[in-house]
């Protein structure tokens, strides 16, 4: 019931956000309720540790095996204390970052709303529960993207995310249920990798499983989005885009490693796209002047570095996964926050712009500093840890996925420690920005300082986290026991030559880059490369031209339209259905006696009448002629009681629309030739439709007449001799009691438009 309460209070924060005051100190107690989380799920470490986890379920759609199930293993704890953890640092910074700005209660409920849904989505053991809170969070993240929605700017990259992410989703729901039919079970603790691996929905189920998570976590070729998303406010950049949403992909990955990692398929698409994702966004992180991008395609690179790590599914592989997770999280928040402060002390973001503010923004430049240290990977920071772990995945592995992720490691370390010397140049050379720099307020600084701190010294002292948080995260993952042992320092051997390597010539390339190069738009945005961005541009601009398309085409504005559309389709189904199943009309019914079919004609030619006659008196009485014909048929087969009740409401029918067309003008035009005889087409077509489907069905009877019963019933329980009346006023009693309402709400209607006309006059 404690995860539950934990969830919960984080929800609850949500509209006290929104009443609180503007006080500086509501940051300060909003934070006090992810700290008190982060308090709550430390004490649970043990458990975890210990192979206890704690468990929560209730019963949600028990006919389909559905639950609200939650569970508090190492790798949910992981993931937990992260969003908890930096969640609370990010309320404080936010409320210092919208200092004197409006919405500022508005971007801590909705930031709150967003880490409620992320802790939902790494506590849940039911894939129905994961998908619910995953879906929050495209939601909550979409709100949060577009928070100025004055901009244009931001309200595009909301959309954009929310559509790349919401169509993964959509994938991930169907994948999921595939899943979950695959292994008998809805819950992720209870599934067996045999069970999947011997359906025949397997390949189904990961393939469309892993479009969500690479959607989700920004993998090439959906890694777009990610960049776009800096639009935001720095405090949801910060916290969605470093340490949370974008690691949901990742999170879903481990979490269902145990049940997928065996498959064929997985290995090479997982080790392939996070290659290619560590490639791309290093690459475009060097080539970007707005630190907070630059930041962003570093992280769509640190995405694809841990989704290659769980694609290669080794030991030392998924620990160094873990490890480079926290050490991710850490330096990344710093880094955003400070930016943030950059961006608010001297009012720009543009490296180009900025110059010596190491003397004017001392506590800024040792988070960026520390951060800087950490995205490099070469140092005394956690970072560096599971990166050498990496390395030495890549060269234990010593096949061709080994390999390809050895490359990617050490030519994106270059790039990556690159673009953490330019983001380490606004601080050096000589002092230069648009405005007047200054140092930020402790809430800007408390958090990037702190996260910069804890990289260095959970470095330092890796014993604090490799039992309690790393072993048992990276255990859940293996699906067995992993031995961790976390070392600062490991010797001289070849991984730790290849990151030094890496290291030199990055620092080597940022230094020589004195003037950024060509800017992403025009690296990945030429005519002939299909880049994500246009692709996303011509399959969206796309839709709403095939949609104003159909609009024009379909919606015209004629009922006349609509109802042909309606039948045309009635038709194409009808014997569509009758060619596919079938269908056969008794020889009896083809040859009708002498009476009926003169009965028949005579409808038809006062159908036939009505529709080409040019007075509507004629065409009325035709109809007439029409209504009394039915009710001979009703007559000549059995029930004169229909018979009379037909002859009594065609003659009312046909007198009070006699005495209202009577003082309407005469018919004029009735349209162009080819508009008649393409309607009366249509007519016929449904006509001669209905009438082989009434026909056909005559001769295919399933179980049991009704007509029986009704007759047994009627006389014996409603003590009636009329079957019709029996049916109408006990079986159809409110059917019935409904036509009288229509009928008698139709009078009222009639009365109160005709003493509105007498009023008029």
């Amino acid at each position: 019931m404690g995860l539950v309460v934990a969830i919960a209070a984080v929800f609850l924060a949500v509209p006290l956000a929104l009443l609180l005051p503007a006080r500086r100190w509501r940051g300060l107690l909003l934070a006090a309720v992810p700290a008190g989380v982060f308090a709550y799920f430390v004490s649970l470490l043990d458990r975890a540790a210990e192979g206890r986890p704690l468990t929560w379920s209730a019963e949600w759609f028990p006919s389909l095996g559905v639950e609200l199930a939650l569970r508090a293993d190492g790798l949910a704890l992981l993931f937990g204390l992260l969003i908890a953890g930096i969640g609370a640092f990010i309320l404080v910074y936010a409320e210092a970052y919208m200092a004197g700005k409006p919405g500022a209660g508005r971007l801590e409920a909705t930031l709150l709303a967003f880490m409620g849904a992320m802790l939902g989505v790494v506590f849940a053991d039911d894939v129905i529960t994961l998908f619910v809170a995953w879906e929050l969070t495209s939601v909550t993240s979409f709100l949060l993207i577009s928070f100025e929605q004055e901009k244009l700017k931001a309200r595009k990259a909301a959309v954009q995310a929310l559509l790349v992410t919401g169509a993964g989703g959509l994938a991930l729901l169907a994948g999921l249920v595939v899943l979950g039919q695959a292994a008998g079970t809805y819950r992720i603790s209870a599934m067996s990798a045999e069970a999947v691996a011997g359906s025949s929905l397997a390949t189904g189920a990961l393939v469309l499983v892993l479009l969500g998570a690479f959607t989700k976590s920004a993998q090439v070729p959906f890694h777009f989005w990610l960049p776009g998303a800096m639009a935001a406010p720095t405090p949801v950049s910060a916290y969605l885009h470093s340490a949370t949403m974008v690691k949901a992909g990742v999170y879903l990955l481990a979490r269902l490693h145990p049940v997928l990692g065996e498959l064929e398929g997985w290995r090479p698409a997982v080790v392939s796209v996070g290659a290619a994702t560590l490639a791309v966004g290093a690459f475009v992180a060097v080539h970007e002047r707005d630190l907070k991008r630059i930041l962003a395609s570093t992280t769509v690179g640190a995405l694809g570095f841990l989704t290659m790590l769980l694609g290669l599914g080794t030991e030392l592989a998924i620990k160094a996964a873990m490890v480079f997770v926290v050490g991710h999280a850490l330096y990344k928040g710093a880094l955003f926050m400070a930016a943030g402060a950059i961006d608010h002390g001297t009012g720009t973001r543009m490296v180009d712009e900025l110059g010596g503010l190491r003397r004017a923004m001392p506590w800024t430049f040792a988070a960026v500093a520390a951060g800087s240290v950490g995205l490099a990977g070469f140092g005394p920071v956690l970072a560096f840890i599971g990166k050498e772990a990496a390395l030495e995945a890549g060269l234990e592995d010593g096949g061709a996925a080994g390999g390809w992720a050895l490359a990617a490691i050490v030519t994106s370390g270059a790039l990556f420690t690159a673009a953490a010397v330019v983001l380490l140049r606004p601080f050096f050379g000589a002092e230069r920005a648009p405005g007047h720099p200054h140092e930020g307020s402790a809430g800007l600084l408390a958090g990037p300082l702190a996260l910069g701190a804890l990289s260095i010294g959970l470095a330092l002292a890796p014993g604090v986290i490799e039992g309690r948080l790393i072993a048992p995260a990276a255990a859940a993952v293996a699906g067995e026991p992993v031995k961790v042992s976390l070392k600062l320092w490991h010797g001289f051997n070849t991984a730790l030559g290849l990151s030094a390597l890496s290291v030199g010539g990055g620092v080597l390339l940022g230094l020589g880059v004195r003037r950024l190069t060509a800017p992403t738009g025009r690296l990945m945005g030429a005519r002939w490369f299909p880049s994500g961005p246009k692709v996303y541009d011509w399959l969206y601009y796309g839709m709403q031209r095939l949609a104003r398309f159909h609009t024009v085409w379909v919606q015209r504005g004629y009922l006349r339209g609509y109802i042909a559309v309606v039948l045309l389709t009635f038709v194409g189904l009808a014997w569509a259905a009758l060619v596919r199943w079938g269908g056969s009309i008794e020889r009896d019914w083809l040859t009708p006696a002498f009476y009926e079919a003169a009965v028949a004609a005579t409808i038809v030619a006062g159908a036939t009448t009505a529709i080409v006659h040019m007075s509507r008196l004629a065409a009325v009485t035709a109809l007439g002629a029409v209504g009394f014909g039915v009710a001979i048929v009703y007559a000549l087969f059995g029930a004169p009681d229909l018979a009379l009740t037909q002859i009594v409401m065609e003659t009312l029918t046909v007198m009070l629309f006699v005495l209202v067309f009577y003082r309407l003008p005469k018919l004029v035009d009735r349209g162009p030739m080819r508009r008649r005889l393409r309607d009366g087409a249509i007519a016929l077509a449904v006509g001669v439709t209905m009438t082989v489907l009434v026909l056909a069905s005559l001769g295919h009877q399933q179980g049991q007449p009704i007509s029986s019963y009704f007759g047994e019933t009627a006389y014996l329980e409603a003590f009636g001799k009329n079957v019709v009346n029996v049916i109408l006023v006990d079986f159809r009693a409110l059917d019935t009691l409904g036509e009288i309402v229509v009928l008698g709400t139709a009078a009222f209607g009639v009365f109160a438009l005709l003493r509105v006309r007498r009023w008029s006059r």
